[in-house]
């Protein structure tokens, strides 16, 4: 009744390795360290979650702050 009052951003979802390709190093680490421990791939998801958000927002600050510089 009241989803138009606050909406959430949908977050993508991750596909499960193999079938989407790797952004970096550590995510292709993190799965094969995954497969050799076997690991819950919800914690993997979760992990590579985190670090492309936190790596996002990383960006997002330092652009602004050069942004702000520039003016």
């Amino acid at each position: 009744m009241f989803k138009w009052f606050k909406k959430k951003k949908e977050e993508p979802k991750i596909k499960f390795y193999p079938e989407e390709k790797h952004l970096d190093g550590i995510e292709e680490a993190l799965w094969e360290i995954k497969d050799h421990y076997d690991l819950p791939t919800e914690e993997v998801i979760n992990v590579v979650q985190s670090k492309r958000k936190n790596l996002e927002h990383m960006h997002k600050t330092l652009s602004e702050k050069t942004n702000k510089e520039n003016l």
